[in-house]
């Protein structure tokens, strides 16, 4: 049986195509968790990988036809266990796949997938063939639409 607080199920917002969008997007997720009912540690895992998704977005792929990208959280708050899944859409980057690499040590970049790896349950991409936009999604806890129980 699935009991959701007062939290709104889906958030969205949309944010310019730079680097000063990551710490906007925490913000506002910041907000978002602060209403359900999370752990200090929990909200802090799920920050890291929205930055790291935003800041691969800005980084690597173009911006959507608005200009910005599109961020979404999806927070349930269920007896047993909270869900939450955050997903980033951007323009997408032709030719380009978002896969986790391996970094040297002495690399400043290139584990921010291995970060969001780490620390969600489950993440993955979706490619819209039709406008080229890409998301890249991540769960914490419960089933996923992607996967559900």
């Amino acid at each position: 049986m699935r009991t959701v607080r007062t939290v709104p199920a889906t958030h969205w917002a949309s944010f310019a195509h730079d680097a000063a969008s990551v710490p906007r997007a925490r913000h506002v997720l910041r907000r978002v968790l602060d209403g359900a009912g999370l752990d200090e540690t929990c909200k802090a895992e799920i920050e890291i990988v929205l930055s790291e998704i935003v800041g691969n977005a800005v980084r690597h792929a173009r911006p959507l036809d608005d200009g910005g990208i599109h961020v979404q959280c999806e927070v349930v708050v269920a007896e047993a266990a909270p869900h939450v899944e955050i997903a980033v859409t951007d323009g997408g980057a032709p030719g380009r796949t978002v896969t986790p690499r391996t970094a040297d040590s002495s690399a400043t970049g290139g584990r921010g997938l291995r970060i969001v790896e780490g620390l969600a349950d489950e993440w993955g991409v979706v490619e819209n063939l039709q406008d080229f936009s890409r998301t890249v999604w991540a769960s914490f806890g419960g089933p996923t639409r992607h996967h559900p129980r």
